[in-house]
């Protein structure tokens, strides 16, 4: 099941290709003039498609080519500046992408920035944020059922089928893992784990009663309330847990030091888009990441995930 597409009114507001935002925004920082342009692989998630992608995250690439002076491109070499078809990966492709060199730019979720970061990648860089109170964006794992059912409390889960995402999703599996014991529900002792293939599938499978329960971050279902593809009235939240970090950006651990400094410098000049701020709201920047600080839940849920299990 994909995500609905974004309201026409919204891609037509956010695409003006092949200048995506070429707006005063968009040009708040000198061009990198005296540097050599260097091309960039760019790797997003399969979150949206190519085009709903685009509209979102163009005006950012726009800004990138003109101030950071790189040329932007999808893996068969066509630049981003002329068209929407970016890369859009499945988790696995997406971390592999970066672990090889075959992308240099890349958006990932929390798990996956772990990953990385283990295997001697550079930190997340960037993460959407608000300027005024420099407080970077967070989400929540949330426990969801429908609000018909008769599940007030997560221990009411116990023996039922509770959804989670992918094996890698830090939100969607490994987390649950790491706190849902707590409640009452260790995975596949005390319930049985579907994996759906995504939050927004998990999101459906619960309404359509495919699921009892599903495990899912509250920024990607709060998106899908935004864009009409659920009710909130409908939906019950048995439990949340503390924030963590939400999806980041990276860049490969080859990309040179003089490169990954103007691609930093032009991402914190960066004014995000209406339909960016629409998406994302409450965001309307990108900040600057403090690894050991902003992501130590991240990383106490991945030590978790990954100790061997206890007999």
């Amino acid at each position: 099941m994909k995500p609905a597409p974004l309201t026409t009114a919204l891609v037509l507001a956010s695409l003006a290709l092949p200048a995506f935002s070429q707006t005063a925004s968009g040009r708040n920082a000198a061009p990198a003039a005296a540097a050599p342009r260097a091309e960039l692989v760019v790797a997003m998630p399969r979150t949206y498609g190519k085009t709903e992608t685009m509209g979102l995250w163009g005006g950012y690439f726009s800004h990138l080519s003109s101030c950071a002076n790189v040329s932007l491109r999808n893996q068969r070499g066509e630049s981003l500046d002329v068209s929407t078809n970016v890369d859009t990966l499945a988790e696995k492709e997406l971390v592999d992408s970066i672990k090889t060199g075959k992308a240099q730019l890349a958006q990932v979720n929390p798990g996956l920035a772990a990953q990385l970061v283990v295997a001697g990648h550079p930190a997340p860089f960037a993460v959407p944020g608000d300027k005024a109170t420099g407080k970077p964006n967070s989400y929540h794992l949330i426990l969801i059922s429908r609000v018909d059912s008769p599940y007030r409390q997560p221990k009411d889960l116990a023996g039922k089928k509770i959804a989670h995402t992918t094996p890698t999703s830090n939100s969607g599996n490994l987390a649950p893992r790491a706190l849902f014991p707590a409640l009452g529900l260790t995975p596949e002792k005390d319930y049985e784990v579907v994996f759906s293939n995504g939050h927004e599938r998990s999101v459906m499978g619960v309404m359509h009663g495919f699921y009892d329960g599903a495990a899912v971050a509250s920024d990607l279902y709060q998106r899908m309330v935004l864009k009409g593809e659920v009710r909130a009235s409908s939906v019950r939240t048995l439990w949340q847990s503390p924030p963590f970090m939400t999806e980041s950006w990276v860049m490969g651990k080859d990309v040179p030091a003089d490169v990954q400094a103007r691609v930093r410098k032009c991402s914190y000049s960066y004014s995000f888009s209406p339909v960016l701020r629409k998406m994302l709201p409450g965001n309307d920047v990108f900040l600057p990441v403090n690894f050991d600080r902003d992501f130590a839940t991240v990383m106490e849920v991945y030590r978790k995930s990954q100790a061997p299990a206890k007999p």
